[in-house]
């Protein structure tokens, strides 16, 4: 029967702290990169690495392990086995052309945000840099950061530090330099990093209740063991709601009195002053504010306000050429948009034989939406241009393979 842990996932990096000894256990999620930029040398440095953590962790932890490279994926759930975690780690070998480092964090993160348990942390391991995901360091991040899982970078060959920095940063965890990470270190972290907000909720007991100030309205019906407010504490407290009081119906006068104003007798407009500037501007603060006021309004304007529609853009591709011509695909605006003949694009384009199984993505980048060629056999065309990197811009025709696309802003109701 597996034991209780709580969940952690580890991104590895950081410094040394004390041994951890887990009382109740934790949860890593070790995610390593299996790209060909780490190297041999790297990926052997980061399989030791994660290898060790699980023991140093102590009794009831566990540990499961992602692997990323063109895609991210869950080589072995969670476990407690130090000789299962071995074997999947001894399986792992270099793949592939891309890194997909924001995918494989994401993917991390919402694992342990869905795993049972108080402590849970993400090891990553890996130099840094992402190519091809699907996904943005963002996506990631969020999930991470609302569940309270820290990330421990840490760095395996030529490293870009200020992505790994900032990852564990945003997340609370620390930052390993190449060749500064042990399995001790790591562990250490952990047990002293963060537990996940489920963990707060729950009462604490013993040594570990702390009083907790009062500062709400006092009580109805007071504890008899709480002593009796002194003379001045209550006249304060007369004199405090009298004000409020007092507020409270000068506003409601205010609000009455614009709300039905007297009739003002004949010949008054001509002959009674004009009425000052200032009860203009208490007028315009009324209205925006009472509720009995804003419904006056509403039966002259919601004839209009209830056939007005608000339109969005959406960028699209609409094969106008090719295998598949006329149908229309939607090009995310959170995140890229993958081309290829493999089902794990977003746009699959499988009858089409001349496209590479992951041709091209299409991104969201400084306001424009830029075309990558991912190496693809035959290239990428826009506008009859083969290209590596290409700004969109509406009406843009797009060559992949034999199919054509027209790349379009289209309007639909929100």
């Amino acid at each position: 029967m597996r034991a209780l842990a709580t969940p952690l996932v580890l991104l590895l990096a950081g410094p040394v702290a004390t041994p951890l000894q887990a009382d109740n256990g934790t949860i890593v999620a070790l995610a390593l990169d299996t790209s060909g930029s780490i190297g041999p040398e790297g990926l052997n440095r980061a399989r030791e690495l994660a290898g060790g953590v699980l023991a140093e962790l102590g009794p009831g932890s566990e540990a499961a392990v992602f692997t990323f490279d063109d895609r991210s994926r869950l080589i072995q759930d969670r476990t407690s086995q130090a000789a299962e975690l071995g074997r999947a780690l001894a399986g792992v070998k270099m793949s592939g052309r891309y890194t997909a480092l924001y995918d494989a964090l994401y993917d991390a993160s919402r694992y342990l945000r869905d795993a049972p348990g108080s402590r849970k942390a993400i090891v990553l391991l890996t130099d840094g840099h992402d190519e091809n995901s699907a996904l943005t360091v963002e996506d990631g991040l969020k999930v991470a950061e609302e569940s309270n899982i820290p990330v421990y970078a840490v760095g395996v060959g030529n490293v870009d530090e200020r992505v790994l920095r900032r990852i564990a940063k945003l997340t609370g965890g620390e930052y390993f330099p190449p060749g500064s990470a042990n399995a001790a270190a790591l562990a250490s972290r952990i047990g002293t990093g963060p537990a996940s907000p489920e963990a707060a909720e729950r009462p604490a007991t013993g040594a570990e209740s702390a009083p907790v100030p009062a500062v709400h309205a006092p009580s109805t019906s007071p504890r008899a063991d709480a002593p009796a407010p002194s003379r001045g504490g209550r006249r304060g407290l007369w004199m405090g709601l009298g004000a409020a009081l007092l507020a409270l119906g000068g506003l409601g006068w205010l609000v009455l009195g614009r709300r039905s104003p007297a009739a003002p007798p004949p010949g008054a407009a001509a002959s009674g002053p004009a009425a000052p500037s200032s009860d203009a501007g208490s007028r315009t603060l009324v209205t925006d504010t009472a509720p009995t006021i804003l419904a006056r309004v509403g039966s002259a304007t919601d004839e209009y306000l209830e056939k007005t529609v608000v339109l969005r853009e959406r960028p699209v591709l609409s094969v106008t050429r090719g295998p598949g011509a006329g149908h229309v695909f939607e090009v995310k605006i959170g995140g890229a948009t993958s081309v290829g003949r493999a089902k794990v694009n977003d746009i699959v384009l499988r009858d089409d034989v001349a496209v590479s199984s992951e041709h091209c993505r299409i991104r969201p980048e400084e306001g424009h939406f830029v075309i990558h060629d991912l190496k693809s056999t035959n290239g990428t065309f826009v506008n009859d241009h083969r290209v590596s990197r290409q700004p969109l811009a509406e009406g843009d025709t797009i060559q992949v393979g034999e199919t054509y696309f027209q790349f379009r802003l289209e309007h639909r109701r929100s």
